[in-house]
């Protein structure tokens, strides 16, 4: 294995990842189940140092004219630090520092990077107000602006809606179209099918075959009352005439209604920005509301603060700190504030990592895990916990279709278990697993057709 280079030399840009190899105005892709390293490869190609300070090496590297300006430029699937400071457009425009750009070229960059994405009318908006998606969308402008001869693309279609998608597709083309360089990863082909002539497949790892997703449900006797049974049709969760407004006074959520019974999955999709997000934080008294009422079981009108170990939280922003040195003590913190004695909180812990296919990385610190391995580490540690309310922010973010599916089996069987009510967040719905899929659209809920 070859260190990763930058070879600033004469002639045509090009890519070199072991076999494969990418000349101007091509695009490529990288697939993989998560945990393959998809991520790192991009890191190594960008020479982008990991979470232990240190750049992997990589068998290839990038190479570009003498004088170009941007050589390379890498958008990550999660950001790892807070949203820029300021507006939308002043955080595309500080990408282009030291480039050598007239005033001129630099505001027409950012118009261009801004209208390519569909952010336009949200140039005058602060970053840190906008959805996750809807951020995503500005580093992926911000990268565009920049102009690198070759740019690397992190799961760019994952935290974008339909429309964001397109447009995106449509950025690319234009770009190859002038020659430059582009390499995606991603968990399939999916969005990026017909962009891409060079495919490379990672293979899966040998400790986390099929034998790590095998956790099924236990057979149960349907005569049995199961928690779920006893409590159903009771809710756990009620929110009435909820209203949010925006920065500008314009309504976010209007006077929404919404109620979630006990063991019922309850899933709501929607467009970037349309207040899913929001949406959830005001369930729990995470953020705040113009009118309206909450009640999560016997709490009105809850603060965090007064539901310890009776909901479960995660939210869509991946997890800044962990709290344990391994995967396994990690999951335990989760069960601290739970009243549980030692050999029952390790009980659950190894039920949660068995549950979840966690054997081959509960060893590991889990700041060295991929994004999505790190969000079934979080969601482990909730299910866990067993919670009477789940409120999932976009919980499959990050994960290959195999563990997604295997994820939602866990969650199903929870419910049906321990009568614990689960409400869910995304772009799409759930198609087969929510008994309940409803559309944010507008501030109101509608149902899904």
């Amino acid at each position: 294995m070859q260190p990763p280079i930058l070879i600033v030399g004469q002639g045509t840009a090009w890519v070199r990842l072991g076999r494969i190899h990418l000349t101007a105005g091509q695009c490529g892709l990288i697939s993989g189940p998560t945990g393959t390293g998809k991520t790192s490869v991009l890191q190594a190609l960008a020479g982008v140092a990991g979470w232990d300070g240190r750049v992997l090496a990589v068998d290839g590297g990038v190479a570009v004219p003498v004088g170009t300006a941007c050589p390379v430029a890498l958008v990550p699937h999660i950001a790892e630090t807070d949203a820029p400071r300021g507006d939308v457009a002043e955080a595309v425009g500080r990408a282009l520092r030291g480039l050598p750009l007239s005033e001129g070229e630099r505001e027409r960059r950012i118009a261009g990077a801004l209208a390519d994405m569909g952010l336009s009318g949200l140039a005058a908006r602060r970053v840190d107000s906008l959805s996750m998606g809807e951020r995503h969308g500005v580093a992926i402008a911000a990268a565009l602006a920049r102009d690198p001869a070759v740019l690397l693309l992190d799961e760019p279609f994952a935290a974008l809606d339909h429309d964001g998608v397109q447009r995106l597709r449509a950025a690319i083309r234009r770009r190859l179209s002038a020659g430059r360089i582009i390499l995606l990863t991603a968990h399939a082909e999916g969005a990026a099918v017909g962009l891409c002539s060079v495919h490379l497949r990672m293979p899966l790892p040998q400790t986390a075959g099929a034998a790590a997703l095998a956790w099924a449900e236990e057979p149960t006797d349907p005569n049995i009352p199961t928690a779920a049974t006893a409590d159903a049709g009771r809710a756990v969760l009620r929110a009435q005439d909820l209203r949010v407004l925006r920065e500008d006074g314009a309504p976010l959520l209007d006077r929404l209604t919404l109620s979630v019974a006990a063991g019922g999955r309850t899933h709501i999709c929607g467009l970037n920005g349309a207040g899913k997000s929001t949406l959830l934080r005001c369930l729990i008294g995470a953020a705040p509301v113009a009118g309206g009422s909450v009640t999560v079981m016997d709490v009105d009108n809850p603060a965090p603060r007064d539901l310890p170990g009776r909901v479960g939280f995660l939210p869509q922003e991946p997890p800044r700190h962990f709290f344990g040195e391994t995967v396994r003590s990690e999951i335990g913190f989760a069960l601290t504030r739970a009243g549980l004695r030692p050999p029952d909180r390790r009980r659950r812990v190894e039920q949660a990592i068995d549950r979840f296919g966690l054997a081959p990385l509960a060893d590991r610190p889990p700041q060295a895990l991929s994004a999505g391995e790190r969000r079934l580490v979080t969601l482990a540690g909730l299910v866990a916990g067993t919670p009477r309310l789940l409120l999932l922010d976009d919980p499959l973010r990050g994960l290959d279709p195999a563990r997604a599916a295997h994820a939602l089996a866990v969650l199903s069987d929870m419910a049906r278990a321990s009568g614990t009510a689960i409400l869910s967040t995304s772009h799409n719905p759930l198609t087969g697993w929510a008994d309940q899929t409803l559309r944010l659209q507008d501030g109101r809920l509608h149902r899904a057709a």
